[in-house]
C-alpha cells in the first residue's frame, strides 16, 4: 500500500515536471520568435535609415558638385577679364607658399 502511494506521488511529480518542461519549451520558442522578429523590425529600420541618409549624402554631394562647377566657372571668368592680374596673383601666391616651405 505505501508502495503504491510512493509510485502515485512519483508518478504526479514526474507528470508536472514533463508539463512544466513542455510549458518552458513552449514559452522559449514564442520568446524565440518574438526575439525573431525584434531583429527583423531592428534591421528593417536600420535599412530604411541607411537608404535615407544615403539620398541625403547624393543630394549633398551634387549641390557640392553643383557649387564647385559655379565657383570654377566664375574665377574662370574673372582670369579671362584680367589675365595680367590672375598672373600676378598667382605669382605672389607662389612666392608667400615658397617662404613657408623653404
Amino acid at each position: 500500500m505505501a508502495t503504491r502511494k510512493t509510485t502515485d506521488i512519483a508518478d504526479e511529480v514526474a507528470n508536472a515536471a514533463a508539463t512544466s518542461g513542455r510549458r518552458a519549451g513552449a514559452r522559449a520558442r514564442r520568446a524565440g520568435v518574438d526575439i525573431g522578429d525584434a531583429i527583423d523590425s531592428a534591421a528593417s529600420s536600420g535599412a530604411a535609415r541607411v537608404r535615407r541618409a544615403a539620398r541625403k549624402t547624393v543630394a549633398a554631394q551634387d549641390a557640392a558638385a553643383a557649387e564647385f562647377e559655379s565657383q570654377t566657372a566664375s574665377l574662370e571668368d574673372a582670369i579671362r577679364r584680367n589675365p595680367l592680374a590672375a598672373a600676378g596673383a598667382a605669382l605672389l601666391v607662389g612666392v608667400v607658399l615658397g617662404r613657408f616651405i623653404l
